[in-house]
């Protein structure tokens, strides 16, 4: 029997609801996930509502990891068996099932990460002689996702960037290969051919939910528009208050006119904030005040401690501020270990005096995100390893390790990089550089092979160290003079990699699309450095807030109109209020009166949005 008893009354409201479109208001820190997986067990264990028929929709890995737990917890057995997806996944499983008819033909699809993406992109420009001077790489990709995704393209530009996009998606199609935005385009351009493919969707899904509903983008809502507009039972759940992804297309609007779309829509709002202390939630509220779709928060919570503002005079002294404090409050035992607190920065670029002044103290720490673990050289090269397992004719994977480690393949390598091709005409294209070349060829071919035939069998962590020893790869890293640190970047890979919870497919989606990888196992005591993006949807009892100053939060670009003016200085207004928002007994926000950017030092100022807010000067000995 499915337990409701310890819900608040908004929130059994939600869970209880009877069918028909419902649009949950979840403020921070108001159960939302507890919501959610309470509503799609009581769908399953109250109402008889056949779990395969249920589909969670989410934006990261982690959100489902954490979704499946719950409903694990509440339904058993049964909660195995409820759909929980990302958006991403849901649209490359789609794209997978319907190839053929998307044009991509019956076998493996491979999925082109952002270097692999711009690669294609660059033949394509240089194929039809665009100045890459004039028009950089970087720009084309935002103009091919505008055109690929149904967004703007200016009049004077709309010719190149629809010949650029024809020629660039006709080369992924002759490769089995779909990008990001891909995995969004392709089915929505499914369902507009194939209404009865549409059909099988909407028969197979009666009750959908999508978490983060306010960081929906144009061709995420259309998705579920789409599933659910026969039986209307959509369930959105999501915040105003914490839309952070404008310049990644979410669109808050799709949440606001929820009501627009589906008249008959329930709205529940869940204000009571269980997280937080009195004051911090006391602060959060006057900071979003200045939202036009403010809704304030309240709590049962003591109110708890002041939350304190620290001027440092600059980058160094904030960073040994932070550390001093760390230590100050494990020592006096208000934290039991420093995997309580976590130091929030508005961008990566703030992370290295913090980094520093932690070692200093020798206090434990883990940086959040897996960007720098993906971009070195060796991780790159493990994984077109288990991209060639996957789908052998990967050819950008087979360009990157043909001649890694050396084996008498470097011409031959250098060929591929500037024309690709799938390893069954290795051997063809060795024969030209001799014998030497051949044998090495064969012998690539024969590994690949026997890897692509065990990869169905293996898991992915088992799968990478056949491969890393097979290839000779870990043992030829091992005689490097930088061999241990990159075998340790290859340890992390296998860590993350015995994580994976589905094929190998599944695995190297995710990682191809930064998914999964802030997930490597840690043993939650150490202090989290991390983004304010990277750090949505998380809490902990003590938060650091660094460099809230003009020009770093709000960021710059608002302030130049970059980003369209002050809709951008509202996001970053909103990406404040998330970091407000994730303590739950200490909140310290810090600024500089100087910075050091390079070279170069610049006189700061504390930001626009301290103005006001409930904080108590804190000055103590760094």
């Amino acid at each position: 029997m499915l337990d409701l008893s310890r819900l608040s009354p908004a929130q059994r409201e939600a869970v209880v609801a009877g069918d028909g479109p419902m649009l949950i208001v979840a403020g921070p820190g108001s159960g939302k996930t507890t919501v959610l997986a309470a509503r799609i067990a009581y769908l399953v264990a109250a109402r008889q509502v056949a779990p395969s028929s249920v589909l969670a929709i989410t934006f990261a890995t982690k959100a489902t990891r954490e979704l499946r737990v719950r409903l694990s917890g509440l339904l058993g057995a049964e909660g195995r068996g409820v759909d929980v997806t990302t958006f991403h996944a849901f649209g490359l499983r789609i794209v997978r099932q319907w190839s053929e008819e998307l044009g991509l033909g019956p076998g493996p699809i491979a999925v082109y990460g952002d270097g692999e993406s711009r690669a294609a992109l660059r033949e394509v420009a240089e194929e039809l002689g665009y100045d890459l001077e004039r028009w950089p790489l970087a720009d084309m990709a935002r103009a091919i996702e505008r055109h690929c995704l149904g967004g703007d393209t200016p009049a004077a530009m709309a010719g190149q960037v629809a010949a650029l996009a024809e020629g660039y998606e006709a080369l992924l199609r002759r490769r089995a290969a779909v990008d990001y935005p891909a995995m969004l385009a392709l089915p929505l351009r499914l369902f507009d051919s194939r209404p009865a493919a549409l059909r099988l969707y909407q028969d197979a899904y009666r009750h959908i939910l999508s978490d983060e509903y306010q960081d929906v983008s144009a061709p995420q809502y259309a998705l579920l528009r789409r599933l659910a507009e026969r039986h209307r039972n959509l369930v959105v759940v999501g915040d105003p208050c914490q839309c952070l992804y404008g310049w990644r297309g979410a669109d808050v609007r799709f949440l606001l006119e929820f009501e627009r779309d589906f008249p008959e829509a329930r709205v529940v709002s869940l204000d009571q904030n269980f997280r937080s202390t009195g004051r911090i939630v006391d602060l959060a509220n006057a900071l979003s005040a200045g939202l036009a779709y403010h809704r304030p928060l309240w709590t049962d919570n003591p109110p708890g401690e002041h939350s304190y503002i620290h001027v440092a005079a600059d980058e160094q002294a904030e960073a040994a501020f932070v550390a001093g404090e760390i230590e100050r409050l494990r020592a006096e035992r208000l934290i039991d270990h420093p995997g309580e607190v976590a130091v929030l920065c508005r961008t990566n670029r703030q992370m290295q005096q913090l980094i520093l002044a932690l070692r200093a103290r020798r206090l434990p720490y883990r940086v959040h995100g897996g960007g720098d673990l993906l971009a070195r050289r060796e991780v790159r090269d493990a994984l077109a390893y288990l991209r060639l397992a996957y789908d052998p004719k990967d050819a950008l994977a087979l360009a990157r390790i043909a001649n890694v480690p050396p084996r008498r393949l470097s011409r031959l390598a250098d060929g591929l990089r500037v024309r690709p091709a799938p390893a069954s005409e290795l051997p063809s294209l060795a024969s030209r550089h001799g014998p030497a070349a051949l044998a090495a060829a064969e012998a690539l071919v024969a590994l690949i092979a026997d890897l692509h035939a065990r990869a169905a069998a293996r898991a992915p962590a088992e799968l990478l160290d056949l491969a890393l020893d097979r290839s000779g790869y870990r043992a030829w890293l091992a005689t490097r003079t930088d061999g241990a640190a990159r075998l340790g970047h290859l340890d992390e890979l296998r860590a993350l990699a015995g994580q994976a919870q589905g094929d190998l497919a599944t695995w190297l989606a995710e990682v191809q699309l930064g998914e999964g990888v802030a997930s490597a196992p840690d043993d939650g005591r150490r202090v989290l450095l991390a983004t304010i993006h990277g750090a949505k949807g998380g809490e902990w009892r003590v938060v650091f807030v660094v460099g809230v100053e003009e020009g770093l939060l709000p960021h710059s670009r608002s302030l130049s109109g970059e980003a369209n003016g002050s809709a951008s200085v509202e996001e970053e207004l909103r990406i404040a209020y998330v970091a407000v928002t994730r303590p739950r007994e200490r909140l310290y926000l810090t600024c500089c009166r100087s910075r050091r950017w390079g070279e170069r030092s610049e006189v700061r100022h504390p930001s626009r949005f301290l103005r006001g807010l409930p904080l108590e000067p804190i000055e103590r000995a760094a």
